[in-house]
């Protein structure tokens, strides 16, 4: 698959997406206890690769962490911006970072 197919394909089923995976709560609790000790240590400026609906974006952020979520979804990045609207997201490959 392209990267566009793939940026397609996601963008078709983001509000599923979002219903089903789009909070940490839903995340097993050893991952957002590794998350949270992994935020604790972080210095200077985190990249949410990928952030999606921006869910660990907003949870890095709700640590103190300054967090900013990229994903080459534009409905997913405006679902972000909606959601958690205290953090920084915008539209953006990893590659062109």
């Amino acid at each position: 698959m392209t990267q566009t197919e793939v940026r397609d394909a996601y963008a078709r089923r983001a509000p599923e997406y979002t219903t089903l995976f789009g909070s940490v709560d839903t995340a097993d609790q050893r991952d957002r206890r590794l998350i949270t000790q992994w935020a604790k240590s972080l210095r200077g400026p985190v990249l949410d690769a990928g952030c999606g609906p921006g869910h660990w974006t907003g949870f890095l952020a709700s640590l103190g962490a300054d967090a900013e979520g990229i994903d080459v979804v534009p409905a997913f990045v405006q679902e972000a911006g909606v959601r958690f609207p205290g953090c920084r997201f915008r539209v953006a490959g990893a590659e062109g970072t």
